[in-house]
């Protein structure tokens, strides 16, 4: 992944009690990627929505110990992201981590 794709900041986020609170593991660039809007509304026509996106960063030895759990993703325009997956060392070398994560929408508006 070439770095200049990375446009997005992504703050990693952990909570030690079921969602109350939540304290910053790390913040850095990625690339969120997911479908497109058609395919979206079409899968999720009168219902709750939940956008699966792909998020990519570079490798950095912190975000492979991030347990999907207890950890949430924020971008900078405080949207959040269900992490769906481990980290993914993408190939094993050490270069770029992938997350699958959900991007939860309420009635109908973006949350």
């Amino acid at each position: 992944m070439r770095v200049g794709a990375m446009r997005d900041t992504v703050t990693f986020r952990k909570t030690e009690d079921e969602g109350i609170t939540w304290s910053d593991v790390l913040t850095c660039r990625a690339y969120i990627n997911g479908v497109n809007g058609s395919e979206f509304f079409i899968a999720n026509a009168g219902s709750v929505g939940a956008l699966t996106v792909t998020i990519s960063c570079r490798y950095q030895p912190l975000l492979m110990k991030i347990n999907p759990t207890v950890c949430c993703a924020v971008d900078q325009r405080e949207q959040e992201y269900e992490l769906l997956s481990p980290a993914d060392d993408k190939a094993g070398e050490h270069k770029e981590i992938i997350f699958r994560a959900r991007r939860i929408f309420r009635d109908g508006m973006e949350g």
